[in-house]
């Protein structure tokens, strides 16, 4: 007779902070990812200041190509130096403070807190796996939050939006966040369909 699987664990915890229960993740590593990025940012950085020293000394006659060259670097180098920082002290939580759902995203030198009315959250829910043919697995990518059209595995709408929350977790880590959530949530918020 064969044994069954192992039961993954969340990759969630609970956690007290200004006198307030957090469910709190912490940003995933990829070992994959981050030596790859590591090694073409170190390349990608020399070429800058190699293209900023030729600026300078003006070894280059198209200065205008170079400025221009100058942005999407520096638009590159930002993308790969947050994604890599995110790798290594990212964290999101998410908890009821005040009569607010609170959702907080940390790395190293940026944050970003949102409020939102706990009576206004409607139709919360687990939101989708990004990668459904990989979910959890080890290409699953894990977005900073504060990257456009990053998905999240919590989902709420609020007013005519919806909101995505705590990206990089599996749908059953959203449905256990989001059942978490609406014990906590003010009576009737988390009602569905739209109200006037």
């Amino acid at each position: 007779m064969q044994g069954f699987e192992p039961l993954p664990r969340a990759r969630l915890s609970i956690e007290a902070d200004e006198g307030t229960e957090w469910v709190v993740s912490r940003a995933r590593r990829n070992w994959f990812v981050i030596p790859f990025l590591a090694f073409w940012l170190t390349l990608w950085t020399g070429g800058g200041f190699a293209a900023i020293g030729a600026l300078i000394s003006g070894e280059i006659g198209d200065r205008l190509f170079i400025g221009l060259w100058l942005v999407g670097w520096a638009a590159g180098w930002i993308f790969a130096a947050s994604w890599l920082a995110w790798q290594f002290g990212g964290r999101t939580q998410i908890g009821m403070r005040g009569g607010a759902l609170e959702y907080r995203w940390r790395m190293l030198l940026l944050s970003r807190t949102r409020r939102y009315d706990g009576h206004e959250v409607r139709r919360l829910r687990a939101g989708r796996a990004s990668w459904p043919w990989n979910a959890g697995g080890f290409m699953q990518p894990n977005y900073p939050p504060f990257f456009p059209m990053t998905p999240g595995s919590v989902q709420f709408d609020y007013g005519g939006r919806t909101i995505n929350a705590m990206p990089g977790l599996d749908e059953a880590e959203g449905n256990m966040i989001a059942e978490w959530l609406a014990k906590r949530l003010p009576a009737g918020a988390s009602g569905t369909g739209w109200q006037n």
